[in-house]
């Protein structure tokens, strides 16, 4: 069972992380996120720190340290990876800001979606292809609140969310979580 969540928290980073790995341009929100994979939970972003919580387990990646620390609250442990916010991919930015990768944005039409008046476009990044975006319009909200695939393959979209500076508690491992060093992956 152990080896199975190790292996879960392994394609957690390979598939949600990346999805949610850029800090949002000094905007402080929470969320609750949903995705087409079946995938939902809840996320926080304060500046330089993103927490993103599921059923399984919880993400929380420091830019300001470098780190993701991936917790399993069942067994109350976490491993801890170091890695390169430079590196991490921008693709389904809770932004309204453009990625140095993007090379077009064309405005389709205004849309309600989950309740935030938005502006979609169709968003083409270099070596990605292009994607649906709905940019919210409504005030204090200029985010990204729904992302999907121009073929509707797959869609990420964000609801019931709070512009209230999440508390910094929630971007530290708790008290009483043991680390857990990563086993040798061998083939």
């Amino acid at each position: 069972m152990r080896l199975r969540k190790i292996l879960l928290l392994i394609g957690f980073i390979i598939s949600g992380f990346l999805t949610f790995a850029n800090p949002v341009s000094a905007m402080s929100f929470s969320a609750d996120f949903y995705g087409s994979d079946g995938q939902s939970g809840k996320i926080y972003i304060d500046s330089n720190k993103t927490r993103m919580e599921t059923k399984e387990m919880i993400s929380i990646t420091r830019y300001d340290k470098k780190l993701v620390w991936l917790l399993m609250p069942e067994e109350k442990i976490y491993m801890e990876q170091a890695f390169n916010p430079e590196e991490a991919s921008q693709k389904n930015l809770p932004s309204n800001e453009t990625s140095s990768d993007e090379i077009e944005r064309v405005f389709i039409l205004h849309e309600t979606i989950n309740g935030y008046a938005s502006d979609k476009y169709r968003i083409t990044i270099n070596n990605q292809g292009s994607h649906y975006e709905w940019i919210s319009s409504d005030p204090g909200i200029t985010m990204s609140v729904k992302t999907a695939a121009i073929d509707d393959s797959w869609w990420n979209e964000y609801r019931n969310i709070s512009l209230a500076v999440p508390d910094s508690n929630l971007f530290e491992v708790p008290a009483g979580y043991t680390k857990m060093n990563m086993p040798p992956i061998t083939g």
